[in-house]
């Protein structure tokens, strides 16, 4: 039986490879392959290909990228996932949200513009089409007669 690499377990069970505790301050960016969770201060951007978790005592001033993001804390700066962002009781997220879904808990506070749904490369939804002329119809159309006499 092949083992899977530990990278693999991780990734798979979701266990974040970064933690960044309660009462450490971390300034710059991070960029990981797996998951993170901030209990701390971090100062700086992070990037992240697994899970993002922001504690109830975390804080972070920086762009949040990652799939499902969860937010307990407290966020300033625009957040981007690849899956869902979650903001909890008590969260705090001042910046843009980009999500394929969201849930915000009563007692959560958001201030920013917030874009739902699946996006391609360029960033606009692939449902929406753009239309650049009207599109004329195939048949005249012709007025329905009403079913009882209109009075004046």
């Amino acid at each position: 039986m092949v083992k899977p690499k530990m990278e693999d377990q991780r990734t798979y069970k979701n266990i974040p490879d970064a933690c960044i505790p309660c009462a450490t301050s971390f300034t710059g960016d991070i960029n990981t392959k797996a998951g993170i969770r901030v209990d701390g201060n971090v100062k700086g951007n992070i990037v992240a290909s697994g899970n993002v978790v922001i504690g109830p005592e975390g804080l972070v001033e920086g762009q949040v990228c990652g799939r499902d993001i969860n937010i307990a804390g407290s966020v300033t700066g625009n957040v981007k996932s690849t899956a869902t962002v979650q903001l909890l009781s008590g969260a705090k997220l001042v910046g843009d949200l980009d999500a394929i879904s969201v849930a915000i808990e009563e007692g959560a506070i958001f201030k920013g513009k917030c874009s739902i749904g699946p996006s391609d490369k360029n960033g606009i939804l692939s449902t929406a089409k753009i239309v650049e002329k009207p599109v004329a119809p195939t048949q005249p159309v012709r007025p329905v007669a009403p079913t009882q006499p209109v009075k004046p």
